[in-house]
């Protein structure tokens, strides 16, 4: 049995830490005037609802030049300091409690046949994932919310001027478990993206080039490249609609008269006010966004996850 199938996990050093913090931050830097279009677009008839934005976007480019011209480019960055400031903890998070949890589910589950074995290790990875989440996931809630916090007009002020300012919300203070709205939803996605990544790559394997052929070849590598990048987006506009709901729900946080009680009545509102085109929103930025990471992990080697 392997250390990874038991959630085992090899100690790094300070310097690889350290390594792996500056590039990563440099990163997600790089990215995240990306991806705070990609909330704004996802978000919009949300923003709508809570009376925080006067009309939708046209497009990602109407998006960008509203943000250009009434907060400015460096608006672009807006919650991009906690993201950057929570990698170490992330990191530490998955080192002392995921990966702990992970191994110890395993281990006291039962392993010995092929169904026993793929059950503990689905447990195991679940755990894992809660694990890290208890650390990770509220530092996520608080980049998401600054990030899609827009000025509807220029003069606005927005409703939260930094992540301490949020985190004192009479919302966040009388209920702390509010910072992990749309968890389960988190979770499940991620499962799901996973399995529809991962089946999907099965069937169509065989047909890929291999690794001795790509390294002869650059058609190869392409083929292998694009084909990579053509499951991730299938699985990220599979599930979009999954990742939609939960933003919502975690945007609508702090409007105590906007709350959902649950991510199927978030799901009715959206059909309801939008139709199903609403689900989708940004999805189509979301897929340039991840072919720009993709160079960027090709061409600079950065780990932007």
């Amino acid at each position: 049995m392997s250390d990874s199938a038991s959630g085992g996990f090899d100690m790094v050093s300070v310097e690889e830490i350290q390594f792996a913090c500056l590039s990563r931050g440099f990163a997600k830097t790089l990215i995240a005037p990306l991806d705070r279009v990609k909330y704004l677009l996802q978000c919009q008839g949300e923003l709508q609802r809570l009376g925080r934005l006067d009309e939708p976007f046209r497009g990602a480019l109407g998006c960008t030049k509203h943000v250009v011209s009434v907060e400015g480019w460096r608006s672009f960055l807006r919650g991009n300091l906690v993201q950057v400031g929570g990698i170490l903890p992330s990191m530490l998070s998955q080192y002392f409690i995921a990966i702990p949890f992970q191994r110890t589910v395993f281990d006291v589950l039962p392993h010995s046949t092929a169904a026993t074995y793929t059950i503990a290790s689905f447990a195991s990875g679940m755990a894992g994932a809660l694990g890290g989440a208890i650390v990770s996931y509220p530092l996520d809630f608080a980049r998401f919310r600054l990030a899609v916090d827009v000025r509807p007009w220029q003069g606005a002020a927005y409703e939260f001027r930094h992540s301490l300012d949020l985190f004192s919300h009479p919302a966040i203070v009388e209920s702390p478990h509010s910072a992990y709205r749309g968890l389960g939803l988190f979770l499940a996605g991620s499962l799901l993206y996973r399995g529809v990544y991962l089946s999907t790559f099965q069937l169509i394997m065989p047909f890929l080039p291999s690794d001795s052929q790509c390294e002869r070849s650059r058609a190869a590598m392409a083929v292998q490249v694009l084909s990579g990048f053509g499951l991730v987006s299938l699985a990220t506009i599979w599930l979009y609609p999954i990742d939609t709901i939960r933003r919502r729900m975690m945007l609508a946080v702090t409007h105590e008269e906007g709350q959902y009680v649950s991510a199927v009545q978030c799901a009715r509102v959206i059909l309801q006010r939008e139709g199903p085109a609403g689900f989708f929103r940004g999805a189509g930025f979301a897929v340039f966004r991840g072919g720009v990471t993709t160079m960027l992990a090709m061409v600079l080697g950065l780990n932007v996850s």
